[in-house]
């Protein structure tokens, strides 16, 4: 018993000492492009052009890494295949496009040495978080422009209120800086943007020039600086 449980055990360990080797293999043989390449910097900014359809990532790195004369480094284990009609664009279009295509990066080192790699979980939160961010400011830069409706006036009302109000208005959630929430407005702003009346507002109560609008997106959540002047 003890000899048939010592020999299951070796052919165990020379399975996966087999395996290791294979995948050791397969990754070296894989993971550079242009093995014959003079140069490990590459020149992203030439010009180059590349035409394939539904070819794996390894067989576009190595046209391009023929095409710029260098070395690329690749993770080996892409599943996805690519397709890339491109002619006469700087290099750097091309790797943008195949990454955009796998969910890859691609990262340029000091030393002019390029390599692909997939993307981090931290890398897809940080590019939603991007995404998301750029989609708040797009629709924040509207609202800013967009108009106060008619009969917006106020007397003796504290700023953090007519702040309270603009914000139901507009969409954005605004308040005040600091302590200038108590100071009291007396002003009509009908038919401002509300970029303009914000600026009224801040002017008339002799603000430091800025207001805390609310920030809210993928993961996150603060009160950014508006600078008014």
């Amino acid at each position: 018993m003890k000899t048939r449980k010592y020999s299951a055990r070796m052919k165990l360990n020379k399975g996966i000492g087999f395996l290791l080797v294979f995948l050791a293999a397969l990754a070296l043989s894989s993971c550079s492009s242009g093995d014959q390449a003079d140069s490990t910097s590459c020149p992203i900014g030439t010009s180059v052009s590349i035409d394939v359809t539904d070819a794996r990532p390894q067989e576009i790195f190595d046209l391009l890494s023929d095409q710029l004369d260098c070395r690329i480094t690749v993770y080996p284990f892409f599943m996805h295949r690519v397709t890339v009609h491109m002619q006469k664009v700087p290099a750097s279009d091309v790797i943008d496009s195949v990454c955009q295509q796998l969910d890859a990066k691609w990262i340029y080192n000091e030393g002019e040495q390029l390599s692909i790699k997939p993307l981090s979980i931290i890398d897809k939160i940080r590019a939603k978080q991007g995404e998301e961010f750029n989609q708040m400011m797009a629709e924040r830069r509207m609202i800013l422009q967009s108009q106060v409706p008619d009969g917006t006036s106020f007397e003796a009302v504290p700023l953090s209120t007519v702040l309270e109000e603009i914000s139901e208005v507009s969409g954005l959630t605004i308040k005040p800086w600091e302590d200038e929430g108590d100071r009291l407005v007396s002003m009509d702003v009908s038919g401002m943007s509300v970029e303009e009346a914000l600026k009224a507002l801040v002017l008339y109560v002799d603000g430091e020039g800025a207001v805390l609008i609310e920030q809210k997106y993928f993961l996150h959540h603060s009160w950014g600086q508006y600078w008014l002047f």
